[in-house]
């Protein structure tokens, strides 16, 4: 059995699918097999990917039938031991799989490991201001309430048993946002997820402003049937219990409520924006959100970029 398979869904990724793959090709672990599942792209995809040369990564492809449905085709013709879902744009650090596949095979009851990632603009660069990698602190262990309240990482930095991708049920292809939060969510509830600590990174995860996902975001309707599928988990709600459970959802909803007011500003949608934003602080009113309001408030009515804090989202998980 091969020891770990790289799942990568593909549409129309022609420009950043050579960059992944050449980034999992230089990988210090070798013990790895990729499977680009190309979903109905109409560029070159599918023909780049294959142009690698290399029999570990297999191409196969399929009618467009969304990013959930491309990582479970994937998964079901997943043969190693472990599994991570790697985003075409984003590219992995050369140490990545040999760190977090150490730290699984350290702690046979760990349904995975994940660490830390460093965003990259569409040339490559890093995006400017963010925290330094050795302040970044994460749950370890018991993830479970952190992944439901926030979502907080990102599938391509989690590596994790395939097992336990299996049992949790694979992506929701019925969700067109959160989809990976959901789905860590599921995974989480099953046991332990370890951090490998801050340094170095394991995901160069690409920012790309305009997508489809991003445009898709400014709706509400589009958020609630993520909402509506973590509430109705019953095994999530069972393990957290019934109050903290409660509290929680609310907390889920303030986060998700102040994501679609900020994605409204930055798209000048004001508006909407302080509709939202309101919403979000009438349930949970935070000083950072308080103080960013007021940022957006003044920005707004002196035209000028005020808040820029707002345009770069940490839990960047608005996915579709």
């Amino acid at each position: 059995m091969v020891q770990t398979t790289v799942v990568i869904p593909a549409y129309n990724a022609e420009g950043f699918i050579g960059d992944a793959l050449h980034g999992l090709l230089a990988q210090s672990a070798v013990d790895w097999e990729c499977v680009v599942v190309d979903d109905g792209s109409s560029d070159g995809t599918a023909a780049r990917a294959a142009a690698m040369g290399d029999a570990r990564i297999r191409v196969v492809r399929q009618a467009n039938a969304g990013v959930s449905a491309a990582r479970n085709r994937g998964l079901e013709l997943a043969r190693g031991r472990f599994v991570m879902f790697l985003d075409a744009d984003d590219r992995l650090h050369g140490l990545a799989l040999e760190r977090l596949t150490a730290f699984l095979k350290a702690d046979a009851g760990a349904v995975a490991a994940f660490g830390t990632v460093v965003k990259i603009l569409g040339d490559g660069s890093p995006q400017p201001g963010q925290k330094p990698l050795p302040r970044h602190r994460y749950p370890d262990g018991d993830v479970l309430a952190a992944m439901v309240e926030n979502g907080f990482l990102n599938v391509g930095q989690i590596l994790m048993r395939t097992e336990a991708a299996v049992a949790a049920g694979g992506f929701r292809a019925d969700l067109r946002l959160s989809e990976d939060w959901e789905f860590c969510a599921r995974a989480a509830a099953q046991g332990p997820f370890r951090f490998a600590g801050p340094v170095p990174n394991v995901l160069f995860h690409r920012l790309t402003p305009g997508s489809a996902s991003r445009s898709l975001a400014s709706l509400w309707e589009n958020h609630e049937p993520f909402l509506a599928a973590l509430a109705g988990n019953a095994e999530i709600g069972r393990k957290l219990g019934a109050a903290r459970w409660a509290a929680l959802q609310r907390r889920v909803r303030a986060s998700v409520l102040w994501e679609v007011g900020r994605v409204n500003f930055c798209e000048r949608n004001f508006g909407d924006a302080r509709r939202y934003m309101m919403r979000a602080l009438a349930i949970r009113p935070t000083p950072k959100r308080l103080a960013l309001f007021a940022l957006a408030e003044a920005s707004r009515l002196l035209d000028r970029p005020l808040a820029n804090r707002l345009r770069f989202n940490d839990l960047d998980r608005v996915k579709g």
